[in-house]
């Protein structure tokens, strides 16, 4: 009897010694063989292998094998290492055909993986409009899930799909997800961010735009450490989302942090002269000092500021510490002298 003439039986008994590769090209020798081992390998997959092929297909966008993996028993809700399932890799993959069929194949919409995030995570945060709104059309979808912060790179912070779209600056698919009025316009993730002060820190005046007109919008909501938005957009250097913001009546310019720094505290110590300006013509006082006695107009001094300087005193305000270093140095060893005499009549006897 020739090998090519095996039964059906033995031929199997011969694939269950093999491993999955090894009967993958076991199953390429011949036709027979092909037609007698496809589905077996498929249903050996879904068994011994957690559905691996279905999560390969939807990953590369291979409808034919997803479709042959589930008609051999690969379950929909198949995960990998991660926790995604494979409608996550689909959405992450931005493939609509493939995120279509698994919809229609039963894959639940609102599994979560390791990380809490949904397959509308991956769309929000690409600006897939299409792929978007097609999660969104589907019964029963949480669209505004809180993920899980994680430490190790990539490095999450628990952000919602509304977070990753306001980052990113994806006004369309922001304007979408708006428009269900099933997203919290200030969900927070662990370090307090909301979704305006992502785009405050990533600079995004368009998202910005839109975020200032939703009604209820907190545009002083405090983070970790007592950081607002507006301070955010200093800290970063976006003086387009800092204008939009300082203009805003119930926005405070002299706002403080935990440390009890202002935005223009934060625009002096890291040099945004534009931004200092800014805040300057709108009021703001760079005499606040910081938890450790420095304002930002000593601040501006000390580092030879000269622009910030001026502008400070056009502002109309006067320096409180001499503007030329000797003096400076002379009047700082008088403090520390004045600060010792205290200590010692405090001294206890």
């Amino acid at each position: 009897m020739g090998l090519w003439n095996l039964p059906t039986k033995l031929v199997q008994a011969i694939a269950d010694l093999l491993s999955e590769k090894d009967v993958s090209v076991f199953a390429q020798l011949n036709r027979q063989f092909f037609d007698i081992l496809i589905d077996y390998l498929y249903a050996r997959n879904a068994t011994r292998s957690n559905a691996s092929a279905l999560l390969w297909a939807a990953d590369k966008g291979y409808e034919s094998t997803a479709r042959q993996a589930l008609a051999n028993g690969a379950k929909p809700l198949a995960t990998n290492r991660k926790g995604d399932t494979s409608l996550h890799l689909a959405t992450n993959a931005g493939n609509l055909s493939m995120a279509r069929f698994l919809l229609n194949a039963g894959v639940d919409v609102n599994q979560q993986n390791k990380y809490s995030e949904i397959p509308l995570s991956a769309p929000a945060r690409d600006g897939n409009k299409e792929l978007v709104k097609l999660l969104l059309d589907q019964p029963g979808i949480d669209p505004d899930v809180l993920g899980r912060a994680r430490i190790r790179p990539p490095r999450l912070q628990g952000q919602t799909p509304l977070s990753y779209t306001a980052m990113n600056g994806h006004v369309d698919v922001l304007k979408i997800l708006l428009a269900t009025n099933r997203v919290n316009i200030e969900s927070k993730d662990s370090r307090g961010w909301t979704p305006l002060a992502y785009a405050a820190a990533h600079g995004q005046a368009e998202v910005m735009e839109v975020l200032i007109n939703v009604p209820g919008i907190q545009l002083e909501s405090r983070a970790q450490w007592g950081i607002t938005p507006l301070m955010l957009a200093v800290i970063h250097g976006h003086e387009a989302v800092a204008r939009i913001l300082i203009e805003q009546e119930s926005v405070k310019g002299d706002a403080k942090c935990d440390g009890e720094s202002t935005a223009l505290w934060f625009a002096v110590v890291h040099s945004h002269s534009n931004i200092a300006k800014l805040l300057l013509e709108k009021g703001c006082n760079p005499h606040y000092p910081y938890q450790m006695g420095n304002t930002p107009f000593s601040i501006a001094i000390t580092n030879g500021q000269e622009e910030i300087v001026k502008w400070m005193q056009q502002a109309g305000h006067q320096p409180r510490v001499p503007l030329d270093p000797v003096e400076r140095r002379k009047q700082m060893i008088a403090n520390l002298k004045a600060i010792s005499k205290i200590t010692i009549r405090r001294r206890p006897e």
